[in-house]
């Protein structure tokens, strides 16, 4: 029998990381394989297939006009032609995993047209369902692995052959145990930026924030460690840090440190499991990394532009997924940091988030449940 032939294909940043745990997972069961990805939204190295950054960073769900056509006007429609075709060249391919919504699948059914896994990582039912149109096309996926439990089962009644078997976005958090210097005595702060073009300022603006914690909480010191996603420049990232008033100076391998009164600056490249197990909670601006956070037991704190008591649809829809291990303070660098001060304040409130954040995130697993049941599928296709 010839070895699998696989193709992942990921349609967000937080999806491409998924993809690659699945790959890892793939690699560990059948080291002869031939497992490649193809991510339809932004620029993956060691991936294949034609790829582009958009100015939305991917984020045109639910009808985003703007961000629409800000990613029309950068060639969004050229680029997704190019991917149909690219697409339509993959059916050699023994079995092929789609990893994001329900627009993935569908791209990868019509076009590739090989045996499908779909890995439904967008909707939960603790924010919307799915639709009868999603359903519909869920049902032509030979298996589909839910991101949380009650979503299976909403599924599975509708006849879509769904389950789960543990949360793939666990799966990347790896805790090696290395020392990255943290303080006890300090307040310990996990920085998560983002993956996208807004990143390095996403980390300046919670550095700002985060020096006045420190003088509202002196003379207990405060560190921050700011996780950089393989997107992230770290020059970039620097340079804004710098504008918002915190120096950083570049380290290897692609980190950098600093510090400014009361608080200490380390800007990390790997070593995110370790980052999150030595954190005492999280600013975040991130997608998967605010949720993986959550799922390590960390209260998550974001921001949230707009009008007083109103929070913007992106984060709104983490905070239902979240539910209460998701604070949403107001985009004010003060009023942020007063609204951190306050929580810390208050311990019951934390463990209370803290706890919250692991029931709605579940345990790590489902990497390996999908490279089984991937391999299992294209063992069938190849006979």
């Amino acid at each position: 029998m010839p070895p699998a032939n696989i193709l992942l294909v990921s349609n967000g940043y937080g999806e491409a990381a998924i993809a690659g745990y699945i790959a890892s997972a793939l690699a560990e069961r059948d080291a002869k394989a031939t497992v490649e990805h193809f991510p339809l939204v932004g620029r993956v190295p060691g991936s294949i297939g034609p790829q582009a950054e958009m100015p939305s960073g991917g984020l045109i769900a639910y009808w985003n006009v703007r961000n629409l056509l800000r990613d029309a006007r950068a060639g969004l429609f050229s680029l997704t032609a190019a991917q149909f075709g690219f697409l339509r060249a993959q059916r050699a391919r023994d079995a092929v995993v789609a990893v994001g919504d329900v627009y993935c699948l569908a791209a990868c059914l019509l076009f590739a047209g090989r045996p499908t896994i779909f890995v439904a990582t967008a909707k939960s039912e603790s924010v919307a369902g799915h639709s009868g149109l999603e359903v519909a096309i869920a049902k032509r996926a030979r298996e589909v692995f839910a991101r949380d439990a009650d979503t299976a089962v909403a599924l599975a009644a509708r006849g879509v052959k769904a389950h789960f078997e543990g949360n793939l976005m666990m799966d990347g958090v790896a805790i090696t145990g290395i020392d990255l210097g943290a303080r006890k005595e300090d307040l310990r702060v996990a920085v998560l930026p983002g993956s996208r073009a807004d990143a390095p300022a996403n980390a300046a603006a919670a550095l700002r924030r985060l020096a006045l914690v420190a003088q509202m909480i002196a003379p207990r010191g405060v560190q921050a460690f700011i996780a950089l996603a393989p997107s992230v420049d770290t020059a970039a990232l620097v340079a804004a840090c710098e504008r918002s008033g915190v120096k950083l100076t570049a380290r290897q391998p692609g980190g950098a440190q600093g510090s400014t009164e009361g608080l200490d600056v380390r800007a990390i490249r790997d070593h995110f499991g370790d980052l999150l197990a030595q954190s005492d909670l999280a600013l975040g601006q991130a997608g998967t990394a605010n949720e993986q956070a959550a799922g390590m037991g960390l209260p998550v704190i974001a921001s949230s532009a707009g009008q007083p008591g109103r929070v913007g649809w992106y984060r709104m829809r983490q905070q239902r997924l979240l539910g209460d291990a998701l604070l949403v303070l107001p985009d004010d660098d003060l009023e942020f940091a007063r609204g951190v001060v306050g929580l810390l304040a208050d311990p019951a409130r934390m463990q209370a988030m803290s706890a919250t954040g692991r029931a709605r995130m579940g345990g790590p697993g489902g990497s390996g449940a999908v490279a089984e049941a991937v391999l299992a599928l294209a063992s069938q296709d190849s006979r």
